[in-house]
């Protein structure tokens, strides 16, 4: 605008607010006049300038206050003076707060972090633990005193054993702080009956059941469910809990100790199938549920649920070795017995043989004799006599040996037949009880057959590590069972789709493994994104809906020298890659390259 006339200006800034539909504010008619007039706005607030130079002299050490004082002076800068007391307030709100701060939250969180790892023989652990719980129930909401407290615990830790004190912490805390007791101190009398059947009822409940094999703790847990009845105001629970504390520690103690006895008697355990191992090499049943036990004692932590399975499995096996080993006794007692026939035959054969050998040679001494022809006669006669009776001696003999070399045969069959069957029944134990795949046992053994066939023959030897797809999120929506019905059908379907002299193995969850001799990683790359396909073909039925079980899978060759685990484990990245670019992929180890 050309004209600096103010009347021209005031008519011409009325228009503008119209214009740019504006309020008719001071504020508004000022901004637009000065920029008709193209002259600056000095709106110089000296008493925010003035808040601002003081409110700096206050020390800022955190990072909120320090953002805070920021924010103030750029309001001051952009003369939004609007803003300027609730951010002064906030400022001084954080000011005095912090100055009440034994040390900055962060600092002293990090202190508590150092001194908390920090391991001392004189200080055990349940006893910072015991000590950190008392300050927080007694001084949570109360961030000034819980500073301080935390400071001196802090300081107390951090002090040489001789200088180290036990900090009362219960003593300055206000009566309605002190954990359980700021509820009941409210001023409502009825309340302490109704905690006191709350906590009898936890200690009785929740504690006593435990302790069965404890009956010293049995009593002490009694006596103080006994004294909590006489827990009627704030003093006499200040002498009950730290009975409660201390019996809680004693029964921490305790828990250690049977931990550390079950950990000894695992130890001793495996030690012990260790050696049965070892002395029984020749034995494959014994041999076998010795190292199914030996897999179960590796898994840590040891689940019932393992337990119950590999009990349940074993019973089947030792009562189907059972029945079969007595069928093996009584046929190899049968055998046994017709050896022993076929041995006091054949002396009786010996017998009845020299016993015609000596009337022969009467015979011919009295032939040799003889001149008379009616004698001669008679020695004929009885030689002839003779020969018939040894001739169906012999006769009957030889038809009784050969039905006893017949029964030997049927025997000996059998024996081999009820041994292959006592095999078959101890290679169950090799086998994952879910999914009829082999288990880590069973893979094991395969895995170095195959490897000293590769390493013989020169042949390849490809694994494949596949994880299904999703499958967490399976076992929440629709349940463990579904989910074990998954993997026995993925199971099902991988076997169905793979040669013979292919392995599928469980590997553990929701992985399997695939051993595929004879196949390069080509091939075997091909063969599993087969399985892939197969899958996507049919649906699996969960709860009547229809899913579509996928897989992520790494495929890895076996290399000369290399162990079944350092290739498992290479097949194990490469299947990692393969869940991290999307899933339902193959990735292989050897060239890294995703298909």
């Amino acid at each position: 605008m050309t004209t600096q006339n103010p009347i021209e200006v005031a008519r011409e800034t009325l228009k503008q607010l119209s214009l740019r539909k504006l309020l008719p504010t001071p504020e508004n008619f000022e901004r637009v006049y000065h920029e008709l007039t193209q002259t600056p706005i000095e709106r110089d607030n000296k008493l925010g300038t003035q808040l601002l130079r003081a409110l700096e002299t206050i020390p800022a050490e955190s990072a909120q206050s320090k953002s805070l004082l920021l924010r103030l002076k750029q309001a001051t800068e952009e003369s939004r003076w609007e803003q300027l007391p609730q951010l002064a307030i906030d400022f001084l709100r954080l000011a005095l707060t912090e100055t009440n701060l034994a040390q900055t939250w962060g600092s002293l969180i990090q202190n508590l972090i150092r001194s908390w790892d920090l391991r001392l023989p004189d200080l055990p652990q349940h006893h910072k633990q015991a000590a950190l719980e008392r300050v927080l129930i007694n001084y949570g909401n109360q961030p000034e005193e819980l500073n301080l407290k935390l400071s001196a615990l802090v300081r107390n830790w951090n002090a040489p054993a001789s200088q180290r004190e036990v900090v009362d912490i219960t003593d300055s805390a206000p009566p309605a702080s002190t954990g359980v007791v700021a509820p009941m101190a409210s001023g409502q009398d009825n309340s302490w009956p109704l905690w006191q059947r709350t906590l009898a009822f936890a200690l009785k409940h929740g504690l006593e059941p435990r302790l069965i094999s404890m009956p010293d703790m049995v009593d002490s847990l009694e006596a103080l469910i006994r004294e909590l009845e006489q827990v009627s105001d704030d003093a006499s629970l200040n002498v009950y809990m730290p009975k409660l504390r201390g019996f809680m520690i004693k029964l921490e103690l305790q828990t250690q100790q049977e931990g550390r006895l079950v950990s000894g008697l695992t130890n001793l355990l495996r030690l012990l199938l260790d050696n049965v191992a070892e002395i029984n090499r020749s034995d494959d049943y014994l041999v076998g549920q010795v190292h199914s036990l030996q897999e179960v004692l590796s898994h840590q932590p040891l689940s019932m649920q393992q337990v119950y399975q590999l009990e349940t499995s074993l019973k089947e096996v030792i009562r189907k070795q059972g029945m079969l080993k007595s069928s093996l006794d009584e046929a190899t007692s049968s055998l046994r017995t017709l050896l022993d026939r076929f041995i006091s035959r054949l002396a009786q054969m010996t017998d009845s043989t020299d016993d015609f050998h000596n009337k022969i040679s009467k015979h011919s001494e009295k032939l040799k004799n003889t001149s008379n022809v009616e004698e001669l006669g008679g020695i004929i006669g009885a030689l002839m006599e003779d020969t018939s009776l040894m001739q169906l001696d012999l006769t009957r003999s030889r038809d009784e040996l050969l039905s006893a070399r017949e029964q030997v045969v049927a025997a000996e069959q059998r024996i081999s037949e009820l041994e292959n069957a006592l095999e078959a029944a101890s290679a169950k134990v090799k086998e994952d009880q879910l999914t009829g795949a082999y288990n880590r046992r069973g893979l094991a053994e395969h895995f170095q057959r195959e490897i000293s066939r590769a390493e013989r023959t020169n042949s390849d030897l490809s694994v494949a590590l596949i994880d299904v797809d999703n499958f967490k999120q399976l076992n929440d929506r629709y349940g463990h069972l579904t989910g074990d019905d998954a993997l026995k059908y993925l199971v099902d379907v991988i076997k169905h789709n793979l040669r013979p002299a292919d392995i599928v193995a469980r590997f553990g969850g929701e992985e399997f493994v695939l051993l595929m001799p004879d196949t390069p990683v080509d091939e075997a790359i091909d063969t599993v994104q087969r399985l892939q396909r197969e899958l996507t073909r049919t649906f699996f039925l969960a709860n009547n809906d229809r899913l579509v079980i996928t897989f992520s899978a790494g495929i890895a060759k076996w290399h000369l020298g290399e162990q079944d685990i350092e290739v498992i484990e290479r097949a194990d990245q490469a299947m990692y890659q393969a869940k991290i670019s999307g899933k339902n992929r193959v990735v292989s180890a050897e060239a890294q390259r995703m298909i």
